[in-house]
């Protein structure tokens, strides 16, 4: 029998006194309902309004109230009317086939590569859809008839739509492998915090042994698209807004709009400029990449949201501003803000996965004398179509068999994996750890979970309690801009667009020929558990109906995993690894693929081309007369800042555009020529029987030590460890990957990786574990800095110390890094600490930011703009530039 554990009196009481706050506010909100509850006559009313109410909304998702959205964006644009005359009467057979007609002429025609019917197809559901809640009734059945034949006959031939189903790749273990060793080791990209870098692996690995969706776990936000189908709200803000818009004239000269122009020495707006094309490079085509559930593209799979989440920082010279604790929280950041119902309990703002997703437990190990074990509960609730499907629902399967019981949402069990590199627990044991939400105090490493003993205790489980506060918060969130920095929000969820940037751009990385997205795991698991497991928990896993045949249709592997030959010549059938390898992605990955095209080959192209040469001509025409008639481009009339605009994007898209295919199309024809340049290389070698020595892997120079020695821990993969060493190696692996995800890497443009200094990666690595050392010698900086160093910097504790210490070429440059980086959004009348490391220790609080610019010009010798009053330090009198009286000099 279990021994009783006394629970404190204290913790019961506080418990219960909650229970009665609870109760007492439900009565509260009770009483006040009651004020408010419909009378008999009220219900007449009703029943009137309803009668004279014809059609009711549905229920939609955000997805698809988005494709409404964007099918009455085109038909408004198709028809020229702001209303889209979409009614009824208006609206006949000849009109449909004119708008698909029109669609295919403006968004397929147009394209350089040919289009597909599917996507004509999906347009024509999108139109049924905004038709049947515009007029409340469904489109006539014979004309729906006659629009597909006009689709599969005339459409079809005229634009040479393409029938054909592309073959999906599909991922094993040995692709995870390559991509979580890509990711944690080979990996040269810089993100925002390291947090974020963790996040991505901890994703990768769930949607590995899960088969869930990329949906299911960070947010797949639709935007405005989803709020307002139909554009009423639109509607309304436009009139408004042109109701209250006094009367100007757009073609007067000068600066209407309020803002500041340049000086004639600045080198501002000196040329024509166009828009910076580098973080807009994760935008990729994802026409071809759904999940085909149906014949539907997926409404939930994330693809096309309005909000591009880059991951790579063009600018990361992290600020590190310390405010005082009630001028900390800025508008982007609301952390402790948590949502509640009018019962005053947290309710969930986002659909991703949340703490109270997520169950951990430390288990008694079955075997006697053996440790504690952990596992994990995880609980998949935002499945495709989880606002109108009910859970659990009940379904007969014959009407001779028993009625079967299928979830909407599925419970995963996880279990600890000897290596911390596939060890889906480790990695969220990571994360609660770097959250601090775990409840009970005195968890604060890795080595109170692994040293339990339930044993002694008479206990079989024993569950790991989550903070209250930190139940309906995303485990997966977003990076974001404050006065500190970028920092990892507590509230704003990880965004879908973030995690496709990320997989796509390892896989190319890489080197996989196909394109690596959230969706090669899920075909994955669905083809590893197939065969193995029944229909029925195929079913579960994948989160399909019974019976549907969706796993035939849309996700089973395209390569046959069955040895024919074998079975039809009545031989043995032989398990070589020849089935394995072929149904993977692995073996048509090349690690020497080109990312990038060379300069020497792009520059040439795109100089070339007509189009944007054409482009570039008009914009430097335009450019010319501007700064003829109007001298500065804000001051040009409204209308000409507008063209100019429109064309400076025109040339983005189009050398965007350009260089996209060339891109594509030299890692294309790479992938072709590679192997007939094998094939030479191997009749050489047999012609000269010399031995050719293996290519030295590159080494990455890591700017965290800290990465360093968990690349050096995640990338051990040797299994001949006892299971003391297993235990070290884990716990070792968890402590460095929170302290990694406190430190940030800085952007640099000189190449990282270096293959003539050490040799490969594996053969580098030869002790299981390193010692986490937090001490350095450079913790100590002197009190007075150079001049042209960056006091932020050197207070940012999650820079490496050659980065923290770094010197600019000039003064001025560090003032524009300073200006550009860390005041760009700098509380200027608000107390602030010195980020200095021994000024913040003392906290030394300065009122506000000309106090802190003395105070850093006294006393640290770092002179910052704008200039500090002479009065507070005499030995800088060339600082005075202003008479106006200091503050500082007031005080005092």
């Amino acid at each position: 029998m279990a021994p009783t554990i006394q629970i404190p009196v204290e913790d019961t009481l506080k418990t219960l006194r909650h229970v009665l706050k609870k109760r007492a506010d439900a009565s509260r909100v009770l009483k006040e309902r009651e004020k408010h509850a419909l009378r008999g006559e009220d219900y007449r009313r009703m029943e009137v309004a309803y009668d004279n109410k014809a059609f009711l909304q549905p229920l939609n998702s955000d997805n698809t109230k988005a494709s409404i959205y964007y099918s009455r964006q085109k038909f408004t644009r198709y028809v020229c009317s702001p209303q889209g005359e979409i009614r009824k009467e208006d609206c006949g057979k000849g009109r449909m086939m004119s708008f698909l007609r029109w669609i295919c002429e403006v968004y397929i025609a147009k394209k350089r590569k040919g289009g597909k019917r599917k996507s004509v197809n999906q347009y024509w559901r999108d139109f049924k859809m905004l038709y049947r809640r515009v007029n409340g009734s469904y489109v006539d059945a014979n004309d729906s008839n006659e629009v597909v034949k006009f689709i599969n006959t005339e459409l079809r031939m005229k634009y040479d739509l393409e029938d054909t189903a592309e073959p999906k790749p599909v991922a094993g273990v040995d692709d995870l492998l390559l991509l979580l060793t890509q990711h944690w080791a080979r990996d040269e990209s810089v993100y925002r915090t390291e947090d974020d870098r963790h996040d991505v692996a901890t994703i990768t690995l769930f949607q590995a042994y899960t088969g869930g969706r990329p949906a299911e776990f960070v947010h797949a936000s639709k935007g405005k698209a989803s709020q307002d189908p139909l554009g009423d709200e639109e509607e309304a803000d436009k009139a408004r807004q042109a109701r209250e818009r006094p009367d100007t004239n757009d073609h007067e000269d000068g600066n209407h709009d309020g803002s500041v122009d340049f000086d004639d020495d600045s080198d501002a707006e000196d040329g024509p400029r166009f828009i910076d094309d580098s973080d807009v490079d994760c935008l990729f085509d994802s026409d071809d990449d759904v999940d085909e559930d149906t014949d539907y593209f997926d409404n939930d799979s994330g693809y096309g949201t309005e909000e591009t989440d880059v991951t790579m920082t063009e600018n990361l010279d992290d600020c590190y501003v310390t405010e005082l604790d009630e001028f900390r929280r800025t508008e982007s950041q609301r952390d402790d803000d948590t949502a509640t119902d009018e019962l005053g309990d947290g309710k969930r703002t986002c659909k991703a996965l949340c703490y109270e997703d997520i169950c951990l437990w430390i288990v008694k190990n079955p075997k006697e004398g053996e440790r504690d074990l952990l596992a994990m509960e995880v609980h998949l609730r935002n499945h495709k179509g989880v606002d109108n499907k009910p859970k659990p629902r009940v379904t007969p399967q014959s009407p001779s068999t028993p009625w079967l019981t299928h979830f909407r949402s599925t419970t995963f069990l996880f279990r600890e994996n000897p290596r911390p590199i596939l060890c889906p627990i480790s990695h969220i044991l990571t994360r609660a750890l770097r959250d601090e939400s775990i409840l009970v105090d005195g968890y604060t490493s890795a080595e109170p979970f692994f040293s339990t003993d339930l044993g002694a205790q008479n206990m079989r489980a024993m569950k790991v309690q989550w903070k209250p506060e930190w139940l309906k918060r995303p485990v997966f969130r977003k990076s974001v801009w404050t006065a500190d920095g970028w920092v990892k929000s507590k509230v704003e969820p990880m965004l879908y667009s973030f995690w496709n940037f990320c997989i796509n751009r390892l896989g190319w990385d890489l080197g996989f020929e196909d394109r690596a997205t959230g969706y090669i795991f899920r075909r994955g698991m669905a083809n590893a558990i197939n065969g193995v497991a029944s229909d029925a928990i195929r079913d579960q896993v994948m989160r399909h109906d019974p019976f549907t045949g969706v796993f035939n249709g849309s996700y089973i592997n395209h390569q046959v995993r069955f040895n024919v030959q074998d079975a039809f010549l009545e031989s043995d059938v032989s398990d070589d690894g020849l089935t394995r390898a072929f149904t993977h992605m692995s073996i048509r990955c090349n690690p020497g693929a080109p990312r990038d095209v060379p300069s020497e080959v792009m520059d040439p192209l795109l100089a070339t081309d007509p189009e944007i040469v054409s482009l570039k001509r008009r914009v430097q025409a335009l450019y010319t007369k501007i700064k003829r008639d109007h001298k500065f481009i804000k001051q040009a009339p409204k209308k000409t800042q507008l063209e100019y605009r429109d064309l400076c994007k025109q040339v983005t898209n189009a050398t965007k555009s350009l260089k996209d295919e060339i891109k594509n199309a030299y890692r294309k024809d790479y992938f072709f020529r590679v192997h007939n340049e094998m094939m030479k290389m191997q009749l050489r070698r047999r012609q000269n029987k010399a031995a050719v020595e293996d290519e030295v892997e590159p080494l990455i120079e890591y700017q965290l030590e800290e990465r360093a020695q968990v690349q050096r821990i995640l990338c051990d993969f040797s299994k001949d460890l006892s299971s003391e060493a297993i235990v070290a190696r884990k716990v070792c692996a968890i402590n460095h990957m929170v302290v990694l995800a406190s430190r940030q890497e800085l952007q640099t443009r000189q190449p990282r990786s270096d293959s003539a200094r050490k040799a490969p990666l594996q053969k580098e690595v030869s002790s299981i574990i390193p010692a986490l050392d937090s001490s350095s010698p450079h913790d100590k900086f002197p009190l007075i800095c150079e001049k042209t160093q960056c006091i932020f910097c050197i207070g940012n504790e999650q820079l490496p110390y050659e980065q923290r210490t770094r010197k600019f070429r000039r003064v001025s440059h560090m003032w524009d890094h300073v200006e550009n980086v860390h005041f760009r959004k700098f509380p200027m009348k608000k107390p602030i600490i010195c980020p200095y490391p021994v000024c913040k220790a003392q906290g030394s609080v300065l009122n506000h930011a000309t106090a802190f610019k003395n105070h850093v010009a006294t006393i640290h010798k770092i002179n910052l703009r704008p200039r500090a009053c002479p009065n507070c330090f005499l030995e800088y009198p060339s600082l005075c530039t202003s008479n106006v009286e200091c503050p500082v000099c007031s005080i005092k």
